[in-house]
């Protein structure tokens, strides 16, 4: 008669750990961590609604010509910054500023909202001599009551 290789209680164990584990892995990811303000500074979020349909690359936004971070396909940050002009936009294979950039004012104390469109399909050839398909990112000003709440859905993975 064969014997297993592990006894009753401990196969037990080895199930629970993998339920565990599961459940785990299916767990939805926290909200980003906030802090305040600090006085005298305004808050830039850049974010990205989740579309496994559109690019999983990162988006890399510059913000007054300096790189500011890059936001992956579902992600959000945000850098607290003087008050001021601001002009952002994500870096792309084709750029148009009148249409993929966006520019607003920051006074202090204030959040601003950029949200990362992402249309792959907009720079895709398909065509007998060549294929390709490039990023192509637009940077919006969304309002905050709009923004917070797709940032809350991405971050709750629903």
């Amino acid at each position: 008669m064969a014997k297993d290789a592990a006894p009753p209680g401990r196969k037990s164990l080895l199930w629970v750990s993998a339920l565990l584990l599961i459940a785990t892995g299916c767990a939805a990811r926290g909200p980003v961590a906030e802090a305040p303000i600090p006085a005298g500074q305004g808050r830039i979020w850049v974010y990205r609604n989740w579309l496994p349909s559109e690019s999983l690359n990162l988006a890399n936004i510059e913000v007054n010509g300096v790189s500011f971070g890059s936001v992956e396909n579902g992600g959000a940050f945000y850098r607290d910054v003087p008050p001021g002009t601001y002009h952002v936009f994500a870096q792309s294979w084709a750029h148009d500023p009148k249409s993929m950039d966006t520019n607003f004012a920051l006074v202090p104390g204030q959040q601003v909202y950029i949200k990362i469109i992402d249309l792959t399909s907009w720079a895709t050839s398909v065509s007998a001599s060549k294929n390709f398909q490039r990023d192509a990112f637009w940077a919006w000003l969304i309002p905050p009551q709009v923004a917070q709440a797709e940032i809350a859905r991405d971050r709750n993975g629903i």
